[in-house]
């Protein structure tokens, strides 16, 4: 017989040897273990510690054996081998689809886009959505907005539909489209950025669990701003006058300062974890066109 305790401490004794990459929404060895035992014996995340004395079942005892095998030989995220991940308070179902929820984003939006945004926005934009996870997040915390969840894939929309329909929330919609190019100018307040945004060099050097996450999400060109350039200009054009870009781009945020060296980029002090976030108003969008790129 093997306590709930007992497979707990195999799976983080497996999981810690190999050893795997944690960074697909979870903090430690120690939490993907505990997540894989709770859904292997199709208990809750949520369940408390009463459990560990309680002896697992052989069912949930095979299915441990198979996520376990999973996770510690092919070197899948824990998100993908459950088939849910969470980002902020909200779960969503979660598959090779699109990225694991994990963008330092959600901390601008419990923010409540405070203090850049100065009036209530009516037009928020998760773009580049993936499973929609920033966007239902949005939709959530400003019912009264209409919240557009924007990708060019369509297997990312197909979950992120699926996610919708899980939270239900009456005033977000889907749009295919490439960056910006379905929205009409002058139509939003807020944009919520995260494209592909892996320079070349760090694609190379990545963990294997990143290998099973969709390539296109991921890579972008030798300097990681394959996207961005593009939509630095759409997003001034789409913007309200009073209206912000929120971008995010990681380890890229060094080329970006390198392209517009006469720009003085803000980047986030976030609480939450990340990097590589910064906030740009539309008439900074305006001068990164005209003038700051240029020597």
């Amino acid at each position: 017989m093997t306590t709930f305790q007992e497979a707990i401490d195999t799976t983080k004794a497996t999981l810690a040897a190999v050893p795997i990459y944690c960074g697909h929404g979870y903090d430690s060895v120690h939490d993907e273990a505990v997540a894989l035992v709770l859904a292997a014996a199709r208990m809750s995340a949520t369940t408390d510690k009463s459990v560990l004395g309680a002896v697992l079942e052989t069912t949930a005892l095979e299915r441990l054996a198979d996520f376990v095998q999973q996770r510690a030989i092919h070197r899948l995220p824990t998100a993908y081998i459950i088939g849910k991940a969470w980002l902020g308070p909200l779960e969503f179902v979660c598959d090779s689809r699109a990225l694991v929820p994990r963008s330092p984003l959600m901390e601008v939006i419990a923010a409540d886009y405070q203090p850049w945004c100065t009036r209530t926005p009516r037009h928020i934009v998760d773009l580049c959505c993936g499973g929609g996870s920033l966007g239902i997040l949005a939709a959530l915390n400003r019912p009264d907005a209409v919240i557009t969840l924007s990708d060019i894939d369509v297997d990312a929309l197909n979950l992120a539909r699926e996610n919708l329909l899980m939270h239900a929330p009456p005033n977000a919609r889907l749009l295919r489209a490439d960056l910006l190019s379905g929205i009409a100018p002058r139509s939003i307040d807020v944009i919520l950025a995260n494209p592909p945004y892996v320079d070349g060099e760090d694609m190379q050097a990545l963990p294997p669990e990143f290998g099973h996450e969709p390539n296109r999400a991921l890579a972008a060109g030798v300097d990681g701003l394959l996207l961005v350039y593009r939509l630095l200009a759409e997003a001034a054009d789409c913007l309200d006058e009073e209206g912000h870009l929120f971008l995010e781009v990681g380890n890229s945020w060094t080329a970006l300062e390198e392209a517009f060296p006469h720009f003085a980029f803000e980047w986030l002090d976030l609480e939450w974890g990340g990097h590589g976030v910064c906030v740009i108003a539309q008439q900074e969008l305006q001068y990164l066109r005209y003038g700051a790129g240029s020597e």
